[in-house]
């Protein structure tokens, strides 16, 4: 997510997935589901420094 305080990509997907792991009795859906936070965060920051270099370069 960038300092602008735009939405992530799929936020509604996101809190979905949320509220069904809250209610869930599952350890290992709650587990995927960092999992899968952790990469779409690394994904969006990855993409963040790659727009920064390339400004830097222009």
């Amino acid at each position: 997510m960038s300092k602008n305080s735009e939405m992530p990509r799929n936020v509604d997907e996101w809190a979905d997935r949320i509220r069904k792991v809250s209610s869930a009795d599952d350890p290992q859906a709650a587990r995927k589901l960092a999992g899968d936070i952790y990469r779409a965060a690394q994904e969006d920051l990855d993409a963040q420094r790659a727009r920064a270099e390339l400004e830097r370069e222009e």
